[in-house]
């Protein structure tokens, strides 16, 4: 699985266009083979900035969205950035749920007794 992140410190007054931009990619995107989920979040407090995830199956569907027309909407949002965006890119060889959670907490409470 790939994660792609873009996180953007909007220019003020183009924090809306941004969202309508980011909004109407997710929309189409989350419809791709490939795609696993994509979602817009948007951060509150100091900077406000504007956090876009997708989530990908493979690097070969991933690939073929960033080189579609509909990816330029993204990189036209990222334009009306006030500084350069954080964009990268995980890949995850496995996934952990619950079971993670369960595992280390259980892990502490054996040392915590000892």
């Amino acid at each position: 699985m790939i994660i792609a992140f873009i996180r953007i410190d909007p220019i003020p007054d183009k924090r809306k266009a941004i969202i309508e931009i980011l909004t109407s990619v997710k929309t189409v995107t989350s419809l791709k083979v490939g795609c696993i989920n994509c979602g817009i979040y948007e951060e509150y407090g100091n900077g406000q900035k504007i956090l876009y995830i997708e989530m990908w199956h493979n690097s070969e569907d991933m690939y073929q969205h960033i080189r579609s027309n509909l990816y330029l909407r993204i990189l036209n949002a990222v334009e009306l950035a006030s500084k350069q965006p954080e964009i990268y890119f995980q890949e995850y060889s496995e996934k952990e749920g619950i079971e993670l959670i369960e595992a280390v907490r259980s892990d502490n409470a054996a040392k915590q007794e000892v």
